[in-house]
């Protein structure tokens, strides 16, 4: 595979078409952890492929890497070009042994200078790159600028339509680059702040988006053209440990989720209301959305395409965001408030509720409103909510927390972290940098009565107690997500007097509401609803 006349090493991945991953070489360094925070507040996934020796210098950028949701992977031991397979073979063992605990079970691996492409088991690559700037003539002052490195990458990118960036967070200083110039370490011109910042802008304008490395094959490595005929490789690795799993948007599926409420926030077109008409029309009965801890409804715009159109949809919001007003102080008089609502819009039942998360109790509660009014609930919908253990509701209502909350509802990264030390300065920075996303757009008094919301709710879910309700009900379960799918049947059976159906998702439970989930959730919701209302004529008793 040849690519702007050199060819690619025979294990570089393919990228969807439009789509481009940033990877960086020979850190970490002075300015690594930057880097990474600034790659995880635009919500933009980095490949940091790592020297042996620099992680010697700048280890603590590594937990950086790993806190802000990046791969990590190898470049060898020493920026020395890998001169046979046993080689390489040994330049990433002894790479991966000084930073194993940041590795995933078979991470990536780029040769210095691109040079050798000898597949080592244990490891996936060689990873080449479609798309370079020279930044390293930056760095060495060779004459090279920011914005013409800039450009030449982003020309690259849009003659091939996406693809793979190398980049270099800290070049390797050997000797022969510095000694002839008269220059230390310390006259290095790093400036790969500028180029990834004006980078990411020049290539959105394009209409890339950005995406990680996909996940390396396990199956075991096939033979290059340049190992024809050799014999194999036997690598002297360990065995790498699994790194956990990163906290932040770094999983393929988290930064899904992230495009996915963008798009929601879009198409709510910020309404506020209490009652957020989602689909009025279709002649079944209106099913109605409790809104999760952060008070909106707008994530339930992702089930349109996959409910039957014969049933309207709306969605419950909280009070206190269109104008200041009070707050319900339990989860009984906010679930008399929706009530009321949810009857000026169909004054007689039967009615159907659904929740997600914390939108699960809050249906359950307006169930028990409902039949204590002497309504039927006809079908309630429970969206991997835990009833009985209330401790797993937030207990920390620390503001960064709850500005991740209010980041992630609107499609940017949930970017803060316990270290900073003005959360509400930090939540206004991002936004501001982020026009086009919606928050952008609020004044500051709303975002703070959006904490407050999110607050009241984490308050009154965790001193909720419920009773008893007499309805069908339908589990989906979310099934990376703990506990088990009969651990958590078992903590709602005491408060459902009717029969449960259960429906299994393979997604976590952030990620119900993607289209994948949803193209089962869907349906399945749609045949109970017409299940429950054929059932009505005979109600349980």
């Amino acid at each position: 595979m040849e690519e702007n006349g050199h060819r690619l090493p025979s294990g570089t991945p393919e990228l969807p078409p439009r789509c481009v991953a940033l990877t960086f070489d020979d850190g970490p360094g002075p300015r690594s952890a930057e880097l990474a925070r600034l790659l995880r507040d635009e919500g933009v996934p980095g490949t940091f492929f790592v020297l042996g020796e620099n992680a010697e210098k700048h280890g603590d950028a590594l937990a950086v890497y790993r806190d802000c949701g990046h791969a990590v992977g190898l470049h060898g031991d020493r920026h020395r070009p890998f001169k046979s397979a046993e080689h390489a073979a040994r330049e990433l063992s002894q790479c991966a042994g000084r930073i194993a605990g940041y590795l995933t079970e078979r991470p990536w691996f780029r040769p210095p200078y691109g040079i050798g492409d000898w597949p080592v088991p244990d490891f996936a690559g060689p990873v080449g790159w479609h798309a370079q700037g020279r930044d390293w003539d930056i760095t060495y002052r060779h004459g090279q600028a920011v914005q013409a490195c800039v450009e030449a990458i982003t020309a690259g990118l849009i003659r091939r339509d996406g693809g793979i960036v190398l980049l270099h967070v800290h070049d390797f200083a050997a000797a022969t680059e510095f000694t002839p110039a008269g220059l230390t370490e310390t006259d290095l011109d790093l400036r790969i702040i500028e180029i990834v910042s004006l980078l990411i802008e020049r290539l959105r304008a394009a209409g890339f988006s950005f995406v990680a490395l996909p996940a390396p094959a396990k199956a075991s490595v096939a033979e290059s053209p340049s190992q024809a005929g050799a014999e194999p490789v036997v690598s002297t690795a360990p065995a790498p440990m699994r790194a956990p799993a990163p906290a932040g948007f770094g999983a393929a599926d988290d930064l899904k989720t992230l495009r996915l409420f963008r798009a929601t926030a879009k198409a709510a077109g910020g309404v506020l209301d209490l009652m957020m008409p989602m689909r009025e029309e279709g002649d079944g009965p209106p099913l109605f959305c409790a809104h999760p801890m952060v008070g909106l409804s707008w994530c339930y715009m992702a089930m349109l395409p996959y409910v039957d159109v014969r049933y309207p949809l709306y969605g419950l919001q909280a009070r206190g965001l269109r104008r200041p007003e009070p707050l319900p102080t339990s989860m009984a008089e906010m679930a008399r408030d929706y009530t009321d609502q949810i009857r000026i819009t169909q004054p007689a039942g039967p009615y159907h509720l659904l929740g997600w998360s914390l939108g699960g109790n809050i249906a359950f509660a307006i169930a028990e409103e409902l039949e204590s009014r002497g309504e039927q609930v006809g079908l309630m919908v429970i969206l991997d909510a835990n009833m009985a253990e209330f401790d797993v509701i937030e207990s920390n209502s620390e503001p960064w927390m709850i500005y991740n909350l209010v980041l992630a509802q609107f499609g940017y990264v949930p970017a803060l972290t316990p270290a900073d030390p003005a959360p509400e300065a930090r939540l206004l920075d991002l936004v501001r940098r982020r026009p086009g996303l919606g928050l952008d757009q609020w004044p500051d008094q709303r975002l703070r009565a959006l904490q407050r919301v999110i607050t009241n709710n984490i308050e009154i879910g965790r001193a909720y107690r419920p009773g008893l309700v007499h309805c069908r009900m339908l589990f989906f379960s979310a099934a990376r997500h703990e506990p088990s799918l009969a651990e958590k049947l078992r903590s709602w059976e005491p408060f459902i007097d009717g029969p449960i159906d259960a429906v299994e998702l393979d997604c976590d439970h952030r990620q119900m509401l993607l289209p994948e989930p949803m193209e089962r959730l869907g349906p399945a919701l749609s045949d109970r609803m017409t299940r429950a209302v054929m059932a009505i004529k005979s109600p349980i008793v």
